[in-house]
Order: C-alpha cells, then structure tokens, then sequence
C-alpha cells in the first residue's frame, strides 16, 4: 500500500516564505502578533496544505505529535529524492 500512496501522492509545493514560517512555527518563534500579515497568511496556506495532505494520504496514524513536523519530514524527504 505505501507503494501506491507514493504512486499517488501529489508533490507538496511550498514558496520560499511558506517554508521559513513553517520552520519558525516548528523551532517555537513564529509570534503572530509580532510576524507581518505577509507571515500570518503564509503559515495558514502552510496549516491548510498540511491538512489537505494528511487527509489526502489518510495519514492520521503517521502524524504523531506535530502535523507541521510531519509535513516538513515529507517535504524535506520529497526534496531529497529529487522530486
């Protein structure tokens, strides 16, 4: 089955500012009263492509204790493997 969820998972996109927020957000230093509106809006679409991800694959189980450390652990794997 894992064979088939790759086959079948879609490449998680994110911009250069969406990933440094989801990295602050996951180190403890993203402070929204302190981040930029630019910020706030980049760690939502981060939030919802998380969530819309771990539905996709039905990866409740897989997300332990973080869903943003999750999703930075599949990103960070995708980019190594080049996809």
């Amino acid at each position: 089955m894992d064979s088939q969820k790759s086959e079948n998972q879609e490449k998680i996109q994110l911009t250069d500012l969406e990933l440094a927020v989801l990295k602050k957000d996951i180190a403890g230093e993203f402070f929204p009263p302190e981040a930029t509106e630019e910020e706030r809006k980049a760690l939502k679409r981060v939030i919802d492509k998380a969530d819309d991800y771990c539905d996709k694959l039905d990866a409740y189980d897989e997300i332990g204790e973080s869903l943003m450390v999750w999703f930075l652990n599949q990103y960070e794997a995708q980019e190594a493997a080049g996809e």
